[in-house]
């Protein structure tokens, strides 16, 4: 029973990662309606900038940390004006193609600077383990998952509270009409890549503290863009549960099962799950269902 703690524990805390990487892809949709595959190089490029910052200039944690997301939040906001502004009115597929370009393209310049080396973030959190009833929890890992929650808490009271949030609530519904009240349709566009641009930054420097930067770490955005479909690709709460969901099934799934199978679970379990909700609800487990009148 223990070990069944263990490792659900364990995975929990990755799951909590997977969220933070799908709280960014559902932010874009929720506004736009594109299903962006450039975020898994807003959280790769996040994790490099707050290294450069912290492990090739040095500087103390907090001071690093800022203009780590103000550069992750500029490079959403040039992926937004640049390459996704201009194919406003044409069909989702053409942006959403075109953030496929930009994963590309931007591989390409995050594989070119690592040169295939890896990048190891400094120690900034506290070290060691917390120790209760037998199960170990890394402290640097549980501070990650507590900030994963506050984050969208956060996140949530913006969207319902905030004249920001209504005008994203309003543009996610229709763009004209949201137009036509008053919003700046092309504002909000810009307000939510920066906000995305951020909490990629986030996921990706809690990301980093586990798994080190290289060239595999933009894929982290596959899992999150499961974790996003599979919870509704306009749900927060779905990303949430569903996240830390996959983290479990992934981690107890490996626990268990590689031993039998030779391994490889962590790899299918997020595809898996996918194909399974899809089958069940096409629309995501919290997503809503829209209904269109002909």
């Amino acid at each position: 029973m223990i070990e069944f703690l263990q490792h659900s524990i364990t995975g929990l805390m990755i799951g909590s990662l997977y969220a933070l990487v799908a709280a960014g892809i559902v932010l874009v949709y929720k506004s736009t309606h594109v299903v962006s595959l450039a975020h898994g190089q807003l959280v790769a490029f996040g994790a490099l900038f707050f290294w450069l910052f912290l492990g090739g200039l040095g500087l103390p944690f907090w001071v690093g940390l800022i203009p780590a997301f103000i550069l992750t939040a500029l490079l959403g906001l040039a992926i937004e004006r640049v390459a996704l502004r201009p194919l406003i009115g044409q069909p989702l597929l053409a942006a959403f193609l075109m953030t496929f370009a930009i994963f590309i393209s931007l591989e390409g310049v995050f594989v070119l600077y690592l040169k295939g080396e890896t990048r190891t973030l400094p120690h900034f959190l506290p070290e060691g383990n917390l120790v209760l009833s037998g199960i170990s929890v890394p402290i640097n890992q549980l501070i990650g998952f507590c900030v994963a929650l506050l984050l969208f808490g956060l996140v949530s009271l913006i969207f319902k509270y905030t004249k920001l949030g209504l005008g994203m609530r309003a543009t996610a519904e229709d763009h004209r009409l949201a137009q036509s009240a008053g919003i700046v349709v092309k504002n909000i566009f810009s307000y939510i890549w920066i906000l995305s641009g951020v909490v990629a930054a986030i996921a990706g420097i809690a990301t980093a503290n586990v798994m080190d930067i290289y060239y595999m770490l933009p894929y982290i955005g596959i899992n999150g863009l499961i974790v996003a479909i599979c919870g509704g690709l306009d749900s927060l709460i779905g990303a949430l549960i569903v996240g830390l969901l996959l983290g479990l099934v992934e981690n107890v799934g490996a626990a268990y099962l590689d031993p039998l199978v030779g391994g490889g679970i962590k790899d299918v379990a997020g595809y898996a799950v996918l194909l399974l909700v899809l089958l069940i609800r096409p629309y995501g487990l919290f997503g809503l269902v829209k209904i269109e009148r002909i």
